[in-house]
């Protein structure tokens, strides 16, 4: 009984939080007198009782023979802040000013007889020490709060809340950021909409740049998909990964397509409700940064399959039956595990959206373990090749030297694409940090940032997904596309094997059995003789 009265109780507080937080409406400042003061939106009622901004902005101009006293240099701060209090959708009630900063400018403007508004009750406001939250201006303009002063308890971790945790903000006078970025607490962050880093015509060619790319790749990958399914007889294990391999990058470019013809961009949606003009990340940005997230490690996670497989094979000696019982296990390695990185980047809170894509990235989850997984597999592959190398050197045959060359291209062409766009990954993620502006300061925006960069990595993910095919471009690929789309049949390929044995060389495991289409053999102890005869 005790533990559901508990729970009950822990679950009316929880309930109690998340509605109070739910029913607070801000709304942006609409009086000029009080804009930019480091704060932009505010809540109603106010201290003095009113309801609506119009209300406030008479009273303000009531308190405008206070202000031209200038008796104090924080009597403007203190009265915005008792009319229109700081409103923020992170806390359950407006932050009025603090009690010392009151006190101070009543001190100061104590000389002035029959000024001081008399709704204006300094004991009445929050006070610091009493872990109450409330604004006061810093004494130095040069103070800096610490990082962990602004990120408190986060209920909601994948909306990127940040809730402050201290009895105390403490904002400059008149800060202000530059064009196109709004003051969030403590940092200058881009307007929703705006062409805050990036220009429009950026945008745009990054729009075509997308597109063509994502054509390509799904035309590419999508040709030898078909080639893998019409003729599975053909690409058994220890090839059989590149056939999901493909598919990865195939439905990788459906997601880039998605995004330029539905224009499904991350930064199209924000905060309405409070109308900060800060952007939030939308559940359509969300779904498409865990499908691309996910498809871009299951990729690389059949590519270590891949690796893995051909190691078994040439290395250790496994048959293809082998590889094939072993199947299921691949599936499970290589679609399961690729979950918990996009997963853990929404719990954690670090999926944004990308200004010049307009796609949500989350830095570091994806890119990490991807390329982890990379250079598994191009060890694997490596060791597969040094393992033919010196089994073509014992045995002089021909067909050993094809297979290791056609090894290391295929490795070559993914890896390298693959692995610059990890890098260049890290550095499109280096945004320049834009300062806060101060009186007196020259608020220019920052330098437009430069799109090479992010080009770049879209064409080594996108062009380098469309050259995974390459496994199944060769001449009998050709042959048998031409076969199918002419009315004359093609010729028929029969496999007769012979006794002659070839010296000082024995073949075991896959390398024995399999197919035709690559340089590889046909049974153990014999040679292979091809022979076309005519089909009847």
């Amino acid at each position: 009984m005790s533990k559901q009265l508990i729970f009950c109780v822990i679950l009316t507080i929880f309930m109690g939080r998340n509605l109070s937080v739910a029913v607070l409406q801000c709304e942006r400042i609409a009086v000029p007198v009080c804009q930019g003061l480091g704060y932009n939106l505010t809540a109603m009622p106010n201290l003095a009782g009113h309801i609506t901004q119009h209300e406030a902005e008479i009273m303000m101009n009531e308190l405008e023979p206070i202000l031209e006293t200038k008796c104090s240099k924080q009597a403007k701060f203190l009265f915005c802040a008792t009319m229109f209090p700081l409103c923020s959708p992170e806390v359950p009630r407006p932050v009025p000013a603090c009690r010392n900063l009151c006190e101070t400018v009543r001190n100061d403007c104590s000389e002035v007889p029959g000024v001081w508004p008399k709704f204006l009750d300094c004991d009445s406001l929050p006070q610091p020490g009493n872990n109450e939250l409330c604004m006061q201006i810093p004494q130095d303009r040069d103070v800096e709060q610490p990082a962990s002063a602004h990120q408190g308890p986060n209920l909601w971790p994948w909306l990127n809340l940040k809730v402050p945790n201290t009895h105390l903000f403490k904002l400059p006078s008149v800060a202000t950021c530059p064009v196109n970025f709004t003051l969030s607490f403590d940092e200058c962050v881009p307007l929703c909409r705006a062409d805050a880093l990036f220009t429009a015509r950026q945008k745009k060619a990054a729009e075509t740049w997308i597109l063509v790319l994502a054509a390509i790749c799904f035309l590419f990958t999508l040709f030898s998909l078909v080639t893998f399914w019409t003729e599975t007889t053909r690409f058994g294990f220890p090839e059989r990964p590149v056939l999901f391999l493909t598919l990865c990058y195939n439905l990788l470019s459906i997601c880039y397509l998605e995004r330029i013809v539905f224009h499904n961009r991350g930064l199209e949606i924000f905060d309405g409700d409070t109308n900060s003009g800060v952007c939030e990340v939308n559940p359509p940005c969300l779904a498409s940064y865990i499908t691309t997230s996910y498809l871009t490690l299951s990729a690389a996670s059949w590519w270590l399959i891949f690796g893995l497989c051909w190691y078994l094979s040439t290395e250790k000696q496994w048959s293809s039956e082998a590889l094939e019982r072993k199947s299921g296990l691949f599936h499970v390695m290589a679609w399961v595990p690729p979950l918990a990185p996009p997963i853990g980047a929404l719990l954690w809170g670090a999926v944004r959206p990308h200004e010049l894509t307009g796609m949500c990235t989350a830095p570091g989850f994806t890119e990490i373990p991807a390329l982890a997984l990379l250079l598994i597999g191009t060890v694997l592959i490596i060791l597969s090749a040094m393992s033919l190398h010196r089994l073509q050197h014992s045995c002089h045959y021909e067909k050993l030297q094809q297979m290791m060359t056609r090894i290391l291209i295929f490795g070559g062409v993914y890896f390298v694409p693959a692995t610059l766009a990890i890098v260049l990954s890290f550095f499109e993620h280096r945004e320049p940090l834009v300062k806060i502006c101060q009186p007196g300061d020259t608020c220019a925006p920052p330098e437009k940032a430069s799109s090479a960069v992010s080009l770049a990595r879209l064409f080594f993910i996108l062009f380098g997904g469309s050259l995974t095919g390459i496994w199944v471009w060769s001449r009998k690929t050709c042959n048998s596309c031409r076969s199918r789309i002419s009315a004359t049949p093609a010729p028929c390929v029969v496999i007769k094997s012979t006794t002659a044995s070839l010296p000082k060389c024995k073949f075991k495991g896959s390398l024995a059995s399999a197919s035709v289409t690559a340089p590889l053999f046909s049974t153990p102890h014999q040679t292979a003789s091809i022979s076309v005869h005519s089909r009847v």
